[in-house]
């Protein structure tokens, strides 16, 4: 067996490769507002609510720059929504935003509930309506967004955050958000209890761009994280060499 060294893929040691950067599978399309968003400033209606349109006398300035907080953001639906600091000067006082219009370099944008940000406004048709939604969301003075690459940091790796392991993706279930990654043999560890067969999660599924499909028998690389219960899961996983998985066609 050989041993794996930070910056090395492969069991019996091939040359070192850094661990890709690109942006990985991103949340899923937006369909829709949340049932029964709308009451108070949303769309109206019972059920499934239509955007709130633009009202015929709001001038939009699509170079003025807004501050606010994250009122809501739902992660693995890939959108939520901003309210500006100042009330009164955005309709409904509550904008839309969609995980395309995030400025970061995270695998898999996000925001999170209250982070304070900075956008612009654009108008969008969704349904037949012209309505508002945020873009070029950033942190206040216009930093990148970093919600993933400073979680990285409190992460636990295996063998460190730069090793890559090889071994095939037995399954991964887009709907329920997790597959088993089945690792390469003949690997050693620096820590014990490493099984054969790990968990990959959505948010660690690399498809450069898109969201993750549904995939069975597929050769991998990946990383290995643990987390704080112990359990291994797979990290950044992408196909050898470094390259983004296949992305769902509605990605």
């Amino acid at each position: 067996s050989c041993v794996a060294q930070a910056g090395l893929v492969g069991p019996c040691g091939s040359q070192p490769r850094p661990p890709p950067c690109a942006r990985s599978a991103m949340p899923w399309v937006w369909k829709g507002y949340p049932k029964g968003w709308g009451k108070g400033g949303g769309g109206g209606g019972k059920g499934k609510s239509r955007p709130a349109a633009v009202p015929d006398d709001f001038q939009l300035n699509p170079a003025a720059v807004y501050t606010g907080s994250v009122s809501a953001y739902y992660k693995f639906s890939g959108y939520g929504f901003i309210v500006p600091e100042q009330l009164g000067v955005i309709p409904n006082d509550k904008v839309f935003v969609f995980w395309k219009n995030i400025k970061t370099q995270d695998r898999y944008p996000t925001l999170m509930k209250d982070m304070q940000v900075q956008f612009t406004l654009q108008v969008v048709e969704k349904q037949g309506v012209k309505t508002l939604q945020a873009d070029n969301v950033s942190m206040p003075g216009g930093g990148m967004i970093s919600v993933q690459q400073e979680n990285d940091t409190q992460k636990t790796f295996v063998g460190g955050q730069n090793l890559r392991y090889t071994g095939t993706l037995k399954f991964f279930l887009p709907k329920q958000g997790y597959g088993y990654i089945k690792i390469d043999p003949g690997y050693q560890y620096d820590r014990e209890g490493v099984p054969e067969e790990i968990r990959v999660e959505t948010d660690e599924m690399n498809c450069g761009g898109g969201n993750p499909e549904q995939a069975e028998d597929l050769k991998v690389e990946f990383g290995i994280w643990v987390t704080s219960r112990g359990a291994f899961k797979g990290y950044n996983v992408t196909l050898p060499g470094g390259g983004p998985l296949p992305a769902a066609a509605n990605a």
